[in-house]
């Protein structure tokens, strides 16, 4: 038995290394073509913006088909029933693995997030997630934050889908950190409905312990479902909308993550 499982965890390192140097090579052959299109429409960026999330979404969905049949991660964004509500609306996850953002935007089938300084400033990254309406998170001087709502609200009304990752990082495996206010605040100002997105990656793998050449000897599985969706105007403020929607996570995780839940979006 132990011989069959060092087997399989060899077997999944292999195509994992193959997968990443598949990316690195093909990679080039698809942004190139991106950053020529961000020249398109410069007159109309929401009209560019909405095409290139558009190519995005493709480009996940047809890595996530890959990485399901290379039996790397499995996850299909097919089996999730979102049932959004009509028009914008701020989506908010857990973080639990590395896929998580090219999990939510290939469900979504479009949005924008706000980016890390650190990685929207890249020189060949920036102007591309520029194109596609994303926009620098906030950074250490506080007067960040108002730009970053402001911005946030910007892209709601214009009828995106707005989707955050309130822990800020990948969490632990099997605990969550303590949630930001920043998406909670952009909801309450732009008067959108909240959409609690819980995500689960059975056995665990590409979280901060259990990196890419160290999965687990099981076929991983990710899954998504929503938890629960939130008026802002049911709550006084958007740390109120903060504390209850939070204390619904922690909840669900120390119920052991089921995968279905039945949580209302009436006051808890």
């Amino acid at each position: 038995m132990r011989g069959l499982l060092r087997l399989q965890r060899f077997l999944r390192r292999v195509r994992a290394a193959i997968t990443v140097g598949g990316y690195l090579v093909l990679a080039p052959f698809g942004y190139v073509p991106f950053a020529l299109l961000c020249l398109c429409w410069r007159g109309d960026p929401l009209r560019r913006a909405l095409f290139l999330q558009r190519c995005s979404v493709r480009g996940f969905r047809f890595a996530h088909l890959w990485l399901r049949w290379f039996r790397v991660v499995h996850f299909d964004w097919r089996e999730v029933r979102l049932q959004l509500p009509n028009g914008p609306c701020v989506v908010i996850a857990n973080h639990p693995t590395l896929l998580d953002p090219t999990a939510v935007m290939a469900t979504l089938g479009g949005g924008c997030t706000f980016v890390k300084s650190a990685v929207y400033r890249r020189r060949l990254v920036g102007p591309m997630l520029a194109g596609a309406l994303h926009f620098e998170g906030p950074s250490r001087d506080p007067m960040s934050i108002g730009r970053v709502i402001d911005e946030a609200v910007q892209r709601l009304r214009s009828g995106m889908h707005l989707f955050v990752f309130p822990e800020g990082t990948r969490s632990p495996e099997g605990r969550l950190l303590p949630f930001g206010r920043i998406g909670f605040e952009i909801a309450c100002r732009a008067g959108v409905p909240l959409v609690s997105l819980a995500l689960h990656c059975e056995p665990c793998y590409l979280s901060r312990e259990t990196p890419l050449l160290r999965g687990p000897a099981g076929f991983p599985r990710l899954r998504m479902h929503v938890l629960a969706i939130d008026e802002p105007g049911d709550c006084g403020d958007s740390r109120e909308l903060k504390d209850r929607v939070e204390a619904r996570y922690r909840s669900w995780d120390a119920d052991g993550r089921p995968p279905r839940l039945s949580f209302l979006a009436s006051p808890d």
